[in-house]
C-alpha cells in the first residue's frame, strides 16, 4: 500500500506546478499591466477569493468524511448532491458581485473597475461548481489523476490568461481570459465526475442526504466566512483608504510564499482522508504519531524557507517585481512570520473528531479580534496595520489551537510538537544563511546572485543536517523513492 508520505507527494508535485506557476504569474503581470491595473486585478482576487471561500459551503472539505462514514452506496449521491449545492452558490456568487459591481468598486476606492467586475463574476459560478472534483479524487485514491488534472489545468490557465495580453488586448482581455478557463475547467471536472468516475448515478435520490451534509459542511462555511470575512475587511479597509496603486503596492509585499497550499495542504488532505478511520477506531496513539511526523517532516522544509526569505527579502521582491516595489518589502518581511505556521496541522483536528464547531468557534474569536486590531493598527500605524494584525492574530489562534488538539487526542503538546527537531532545524537554517550571504554580492547579476545564494544555503543545510540528524531513514528512503520516480532511474 502506498505510504500516507507518497500519497502526500503526488499532491505536493501538483501543487507545487500549481502554485509555482501561480507565484511567477504576479511578476509577468505586473510587467504587462500598469500599477492601477494590476491593484484593480488584485482587488478583483481579493473578491473571488471571499466569495469562493465563503460559498463553497464547506461542501469539499466535508466530502472526506462522508466518503468514509456514509458508505459506498451513498458516494454518487454524495457527489451529485455536492455538484447541485455548489452549482446553486456559484449563481448565487455571481448574482451578488454582478448586480453589485458598482457598490464594489466604490467601496474599493476604485469606481472605473465596475464595467470589467460585472465581467469577472461570471468566472465565480464556474469556479465554485467545480471545487470539489479533486476532493473525490483523493478520498478515491485517485493520486495520479489528480496530479494529471492539476497540471494540465495549470498549463490552459496560463494560456488563456496570457495569450490576450500577448496579443494586445490588454486588461480587458486578461479579465476574459480568466472567465473562459474557469468554464473550461467547470466543463472538464464535471464530466469527469459523472461520466468517468466509475459510478453509477440511477436512483441516487432515493440515497441522498443533503441536509445531513449541511450540518456538517456548515460549521466549516462559517469558519471559512468568518476568516475571510477578517482578512477581507482588513485588506479592504486598507483598499478603501489608499489608491488602486498603493494597494498594488501592498498586494505585492503580501505575497504569502505558497508552502502552505504546496505542502501543508497536501499533507492536511491525506490527513483528514486516512484520520477519521483511525478516530472511529479508536486508534489515537497512530493519531497523535502521524500529526508528530507529518509536522516533523514539514519543518525540514518550511523553516530553513522561512530563514532563506528573510535574510535576502529585499533581493527577492526587488528582483521579481523591480524595485518600482521597493516598498513591498516589508509588508513582506511581516508576512513571512505567517510561514513558520506552514508546518503545524492541527486546525483539522476537531473535524476528522466529527466537531468542525470547535473550529468555528475560535475561528469566530479570532475574526473579532483581527477586525478590531486591525482597524486601530490601521488608523494608529498606517499603511502596515493590517498586516501585522493579520500575523499577530493567527499566531494567537495557533495558541489556541496548542489547547484544543491535545484535548481531542488526550495526548500533551510535548507529544504533538517534535520540538527538538525543530530547534535543530532553525540552527541548521542559520548557519546555511550565514554562509549564502558569502556570495550574496559575488556577480553584477542580482538574479545569479541570489540563485547562487540559494545553491550555497541548501548545500550547507544538508550537509549540517547530518550531524544534527535532520532526516531520518524513512526520510532517506522516501527521497530515494522520488528521485527514482522523477529520473526513471533504479537507487540503490
Amino acid at each position: 500500500m502506498t505510504s500516507l508520505s507518497d500519497r502526500a507527494g503526488f499532491l505536493v508535485v501538483a501543487n507545487l506546478i500549481k502554485y509555482a506557476v501561480g507565484f511567477i504569474m504576479p511578476m509577468v503581470l505586473v510587467r504587462m499591466l500598469s500599477q492601477a491595473d494590476y491593484g484593480s486585478y488584485q482587488q478583483m482576487i481579493l473578491i473571488s477569493t471571499a466569495a469562493i471561500g465563503i460559498l463553497t459551503l464547506g461542501l469539499p472539505t466535508s466530502i472526506y468524511y462522508f466518503y468514509h462514514f456514509s458508505g459506498p452506496e451513498k458516494t454518487a449521491a454524495l457527489v451529485a448532491q455536492t455538484t447541485i449545492l455548489l452549482l446553486v452558490a456559484g449563481i448565487f456568487a455571481t448574482l451578488v458581485v454582478f448586480f453589485g459591481a458598482d457598490q464594489f468598486a466604490a467601496t474599493l476606492n476604485n469606481p472605473s473597475m465596475s464595467g470589467l467586475l460585472k465581467l469577472y463574476a461570471f468566472c465565480l459560478v464556474f469556479m465554485i461548481g467545480s471545487e470539489h472534483c479533486l476532493h473525490f479524487m483523493i478520498s478515491q485514491n485517485r493520486y495520479g489523476l489528480a496530479v494529471t488534472f492539476e497540471v494540465v489545468e495549470t498549463v490552459v490557465r496560463v494560456l488563456t490568461l496570457l495569450a490576450p495580453l500577448w496579443l494586445g488586448f490588454g486588461f480587458t482581455g486578461l479579465i476574459v481570459g480568466i472567465v473562459v478557463f474557469s468554464a473550461l475547467r467547470f466543463v472538464v471536472r464535471n464530466v469527469y465526475l459523472f461520466q468517468r468516475s466509475g459510478l453509477d448515478f440511477h436512483g441516487w435520490r432515493k440515497q441522498s442526504f443533503s441536509m445531513e451534509q449541511l450540518r456538517y459542511s456548515t460549521p466549516i462555511a462559517l469558519v471559512s466566512l468568518s476568516g475571510l470575512l477578517g482578512n477581507t475587511v482588513n485588506r479592504g479597509m486598507l483598499a478603501s483608504s489608499f489608491t488602486p496603486a498603493n494597494y498594488a503596492v501592498y498586494a505585492v509585499g503580501a505575497l504569502e510564499i505558497p508552502l502552505d497550499v504546496i505542502f501543508q495542504a497536501s499533507v492536511a488532505n491525506v490527513l483528514r482522508a486516512t484520520l477519521p478511520a483511525l478516530v472511529r477506531d479508536g486508534n489515537l496513539t497512530e493519531v497523535v504519531r502521524l500529526l508528530r511526523e507529518s509536522m516533523r517532516k514539514l519543518s525540514i522544509i518550511v523553516l530553513p524557507s522561512f530563514i532563506f526569505l528573510m535574510g535576502h527579502s529585499y533581493q527577492f521582491i526587488t528582483l521579481l517585481f523591480t524595485s518600482a516595489y521597493a516598498e513591498s518589502v516589508d509588508v513582506f518581511r511581516i508576512y513571512l512570520w505567517l510561514m513558520p505556521l506552514h508546518m503545524l496541522v492541527l486546525s483539522l483536528v476537531p473535524q476528522v473528531f466529527g466537531k468542525p464547531k470547535l473550529n468555528l468557534y475560535i475561528v469566530l474569536a479570532m475574526t473579532a479580534v483581527l477586525l478590531i486590531l486591525g482597524f486601530v493598527l490601521l488608523k494608529t500605524i498606517g499603511f502596515y496595520g493590517p498586516a501585522i494584525a493579520t500575523v499577530a492574530t493567527q499566531y494567537v489562534q495557533t495558541m489556541v489551537y496548542f489547547i484544543v488538539v491535545p484535548w481531542l487526542t488526550k495526548s500533551s503538546l510535548m507529544k504533538l510538537l517534535p520540538v527538538g527537531h525543530m530547534v535543530r532545524v532553525v540552527v541548521a537554517g542559520l548557519i546555511s544563511l550565514s554562509a549564502s550571504f558569502l556570495v550574496d554580492h559575488l556577480t553584477h547579476s542580482g538574479l545569479l546572485n541570489l540563485v547562487l545564494s540559494g545553491v550555497l544555503f541548501s548545500l550547507v543545510f544538508f550537509i549540517v543536517a547530518i550531524p544534527l540528524r535532520l532526516f531520518s531513514q524513512d526520510d532517506i528512503r522516501l527521497i530515494k523513492r522520488w528521485v527514482a520516480k522523477i529520473l526513471r532511474i533504479k537507487l540503490a
